[in-house]
């Protein structure tokens, strides 16, 4: 019998390897999960992009357009994993930014498609979920206020896929780095990266309305 786990995860897959967003699979995820096989990334994991753009054989991806892209990739990705049609999916190994975009693979084109899937729980309305076994460093920021106990429990917060809204705006900058441009990208989104950070999580935006907001920017750099 396949576990709820198993299909959750292969529902997901499914989808974001049809849009471009998870990588290239041959075998069958559903029956023979150790016999997958995956298109070779020569680029290595999200966690070495911005090394990989320093390179001189990459200058020509080493601009605003690219950079803006990954953006944009990272953010798509976590709209469709809130958004599945199995239900709100968080993704939980993610202690620091690198672990985070450890989580990703680098197109030869310089893209960003998903590929660690194996800690995602699906959020449930009424418990929320936990990621870690422990409450975050209080001054740790990239971790969100209620994964950091600055709330009114004293045990393991329970929380939401706003944990991951937080993280964007520091993932933008990573990503975007120092560019030409990248001054006037950050003061067009500086209004929702804004939000992004809001102590209350209901205040920030969802991942769709982040997605809206960078597809309107993207606009003006293109």
């Amino acid at each position: 019998m396949i576990s709820q786990d198993i299909r959750t995860v292969n529902t997901a897959s499914d989808w974001l390897i049809s849009n471009d967003l998870g990588p290239v699979i041959s075998g069958d995820m559903l029956v023979v999960l150790l016999q997958t096989v995956t298109m070779y990334y020569k680029h290595g994991s999200g966690k070495t992009i911005d090394r990989r753009l320093q390179q001189p054989e990459f200058s020509q991806y080493n601009n605003l357009q690219t950079r803006f892209q990954l953006i944009l990739d990272y953010v798509k990705v976590m709209n469709y994993l809130h958004n599945s049609p199995v239900g709100t999916i968080v993704m939980c190994d993610t202690a620091n930014i690198r672990k985070a975009l450890s989580q990703y693979l680098i197109t030869d084109d310089f893209h960003l498609v998903v590929n660690d899937l194996d800690n995602t729980p699906l959020v449930k309305e009424a418990d929320g979920i936990l990621c870690g076994r422990r409450r975050a460093t209080a001054s740790n920021s990239w971790f969100s206020p209620e994964q950091r106990g600055l709330s009114e429990s004293d045990s393991t917060p329970k929380t939401d896929e706003k944990i991951e809204i937080w993280r964007i705006p520091v993932v933008m900058q990573m990503l975007l780095g120092d560019v030409d441009g990248s001054s006037f990208v950050k003061s067009k989104l500086e209004e929702v990266m804004t939000r992004c950070r809001a102590t209350n999580p209901q205040q920030r935006p969802t991942a769709n309305e982040v997605v809206q907001e960078l597809l309107r920017v993207q606009q003006l750099i293109t």
